[in-house]
């Protein structure tokens, strides 16, 4: 029965505007196409990075999101340029 209703659920709330702007990536660490900011979770806190960032292709992401405004609405702050050794 529990399963029943976890599936039920599941179902219900796959249409939510919530549930959508964000997902898990996949296996290799990159976001689906539809799904294009990478979230990471790092030391130097929440981060997300556009096909911008130096860093985008080296970053796993631990989460994926539609834009940069659903990043930014789920406390993630946009990447910082990279600047060159000083």
């Amino acid at each position: 029965m529990k399963k029943i209703c976890l599936i039920l659920m599941t179902i219900a709330l796959s249409g939510c505007a919530h549930l959508s702007e964000r997902t898990l990536p996949l296996l290799d660490g990159d976001c689906p196409w539809n799904f294009p900011v990478k979230g990471n979770d790092s030391s130097n806190g929440f981060i997300y990075h556009t096909y911008e960032s130096d860093y985008y292709d080296r970053v796993n992401a631990e989460w994926c999101f539609t834009t940069e405004k659903e990043a930014s609405a789920f406390g993630y702050r946009r990447f910082k340029e990279w600047r060159g050794y000083r």
